[in-house]
């Protein structure tokens, strides 16, 4: 690979082609983290009252966790020279996982420190250069897909930072930045706060199942005659004691099951390549952690068998279950479902229903012990046997309360899934518009229109 100019033809078509962005003056920093020696060693590290350390997993869906990411001494973080990035600085990742970006958000740290895996930008506020328009090049398309060019050419993905500092970068006037990156911006707005509502959501769910199938609440209080906070007509429906089982003290009255018992696990399987012309929405592990959203794929760009997918269920993946991905399928829309194999299929038996099936699954006991049987090579690939989760034990309520469970519960997973949905044709919106906008094939006040119209 060259390291003189790289092209990005395809991208967008430039009003001005940043050739050297430090010579011109828009960027004042292009610069990675620290290698060899100056990276900071085991010892510098601490729990607590560090400066925060960014690597590639710290960032992702446009933000940095930085409350979860390592801490390294003050004193270290003073000593070192590059890599220090401050509120404002936008951050990608250009080797290994490439292409993931964000901007640096208000902090309480005096500033972070970044890896080399990761490229600092920082723009010079009088340059002709917006953060947000640059973020948004960063992510569009065309530019994911150069680097996707470079990562099949290349044993280790990487884009040099000389090369970075060659890039052609499309400039329009700084106003039309502006204005195209607010009107993106109004876009990833409303994802982010749908999400935001989608945790609430989850967490009311999560809350209630806890309290009720897992810390047993109304039941305790039952037994030590205090009220349950709950009506009258839910209260009455608990007991009011314990009894004796294998898993430990339960509700009298309830029993202990597998969860083979409480599911069916389907393995109705598909040859997407048989009907190459055909467009199926693709449940894939890359897929929800991309934000949980289904891919739109061709049946002949799908090279391996996967599971058919129908209303009534949801997905547990079998891989790393260490970082669980639990999925509902929105029953909604007119293509055929798919999803990995790697994917455990599960159908709960009546009267189970999948607001319980779904939470249990999702609970901190069944995660844990899908994790300890996991088996593998390395931690980046283990998997649960699916004879092994079901053979997992687990407490079953009376089926009143399951019933109640479902009716309390139902509402708020529709709810969740019409925003997922939601999101998912906000997603498409933004992708669409992003390189026309950027490459000037449309105007702000058209893409306003277009949007009205749909009714965004």
């Amino acid at each position: 690979m060259e390291s003189e100019t790289l092209s990005t033809e395809g991208v967008g078509t430039p009003r001005k082609t940043v050739l050297s962005l430090l010579e011109d003056g828009d960027l004042l920093l292009v610069q990675d983290g620290n290698h060899g020696g100056n990276y900071p060693a085991q010892s510098d590290f601490v729990e607590f009252g560090g400066i925060p350390l960014i690597t590639g997993a710290d960032i992702e869906k446009g933000l940095i966790n930085i409350s979860g990411s390592k801490q390294i001494t003050t004193e270290k973080a003073s000593q070192l020279r590059v890599g220090i990035a401050h509120e404002g600085d936008l951050l990608l990742t250009h080797k290994g996982t490439m292409g993931k970006t964000a901007v640096i958000p208000a902090i309480d740290a005096p500033f972070i420190v970044v890896n080399p895996q990761i490229t600092i930008y920082r723009v010079n506020p009088k340059g002709s250069i917006d953060t947000r328009f640059l973020k948004y090049f960063f992510d569009s398309p065309g530019f994911q897909e150069y680097l996707n060019r470079i990562s099949s050419t290349s044993t280790v993905s990487t884009l040099s930072i000389t090369n970075q500092k060659h890039l052609e970068i499309p400039c329009p006037p700084i106003e039309d930045q502006g204005r195209i990156s607010n009107l993106l911006g109004t876009l990833d707005d409303k994802i982010k706060l749908n999400r935001k509502t989608n945790e609430t959501l989850e967490g009311i769910a999560k809350a209630l199942f806890k309290s009720w199938f897992v810390d047993f609440d109304p039941v305790r209080a039952k037994a030590e005659g205090r009220p349950t906070g709950l009506p009258d007509e839910i209260s009455e429906l608990f007991p009011d004691s314990f009894e004796d089982s294998e898993l430990g003290e339960i509700p009298s009255g309830w029993s202990v099951c597998s969860i083979g018992e409480l599911v069916t696990l389907e393995h109705d399987s598909i040859t997407p390549g048989e009907s190459p012309e055909e467009i199926f929405d693709h449940y894939s592990i890359p897929a929800f952690d991309e934000g949980m959203v289904p891919a739109a794929e061709s049946g002949e760009s799908i090279k391996s068998n996967k599971y058919l997918i129908s209303d009534g269920v949801f997905m547990i993946s079998k891989l790393n279950p260490r970082s669980p991905r639990i999925w509902i399928p929105a029953s909604a829309g007119k293509r055929r479902k798919i999803c990995s194999t790697e994917f455990l299929v599960c159908r709960p038996k009546a009267p189970i229903g999948i607001p319980f099936a779904y939470h249990l699954s999702k609970s901190g006991s069944i995660t844990q012990r899908m994790s300890d049987m996991a088996s593998g090579t390395s931690n980046s690939h283990q998997r649960v046997r699916p004879v092994d989760f079901t053979s997992l034990t687990t407490v079953r309520p009376a089926d009143h309360l399951l019933d109640l469970f479902t009716n309390q519960i139902s509402p708020l997973l529709r709810r969740s899934l019409v925003i997922r949905e939601e999101n998912q044709i906000l997603a498409q919106c933004r992708d669409a518009l992003l390189p026309k906008l950027i490459s000037g094939e449309l105007r702000v006040p058209d893409a306003e229109r277009m949007l009205e119209e749909v009714g965004i």
